[in-house]
């Protein structure tokens, strides 16, 4: 059986917020919660590079055992690296987040992630005009993810990844306003609406409250 997928419910989310002094991570949090982006998408990504030719990874799905995984390896070389053999290069996978990118009046945030993919998104009544000036984040991926961490067992006494926000916005407008799932597949970004349905399954309470209710 896979393992229901973790998520903050508005409600957590708001004590977090309210918690939380720093502009600049409270921005990063909206725009987990409101706007349904990936960590990468919020402070960018630099592109990895192997530690063996320090040249770029070339990303690949093998099977083994008869499963498939993601597996990593050096473009000059081809041979396969282990995650922990990975270093950060000085350019940009994904750029991070800019002002330029969000427009307010008419609700949007253009994303462009990987390999050239670009998607509209929504914004959220937390974003204004002027926390979205701190844009672009200069904030360290592990430095933003410890500190929503720490947040989390202060406050929910809960060990959320700051993941954990983009599952929230999935499951509060699938479980709570009855979003279409192609609409919340279009703003999160998946390339298949069955990855969107994961958030069905996520909160069975609910399922178990409407099949009680029917009775």
């Amino acid at each position: 059986m896979n393992k229901l997928i973790e998520y903050i419910e508005m409600e957590e989310f708001k004590k977090i917020l309210k918690e939380e002094k720093d502009k600049r991570f409270k921005l990063a949090y909206c725009l987990g919660m409101g706007s349904g982006l990936r960590i990468s998408e919020i402070i960018g990504l630099k592109k990895e590079i192997s530690s063996c030719c320090n040249s770029d990874l070339i990303e690949k799905r093998i099977e083994e055992n008869n499963k498939k995984r993601k597996a990593y390896f050096c473009s000059k070389c081809k041979k396969e690296i282990k995650p922990n053999k990975f270093k950060r290069g000085s350019e940009w996978k994904i750029k991070p987040l800019t002002e330029n990118q969000i427009n307010l009046e008419k609700h949007q945030i253009r994303i462009f992630g990987k390999r050239g993919k670009e998607r509209i998104t929504t914004t959220s009544p937390w974003l204004n005009k002027t926390n979205i000036k701190l844009l672009p984040l200069n904030i360290e991926r592990r430095t933003l993810q410890r500190r929503f961490k720490n947040l989390c067992k202060k406050v929910l006494n809960k060990n959320l990844h700051i993941h954990a926000l983009r599952h929230g916005f999935g499951n509060y407008f699938v479980n709570v306003k009855n979003t279409p799932l192609p609409v919340v597949q279009t703003l999160l970004g998946h390339s298949n609406v069955s990855t969107t349905g994961i958030y069905t399954r996520a909160n069975p309470k609910q399922a178990v409250d409407t099949v009680w209710e029917n009775f």
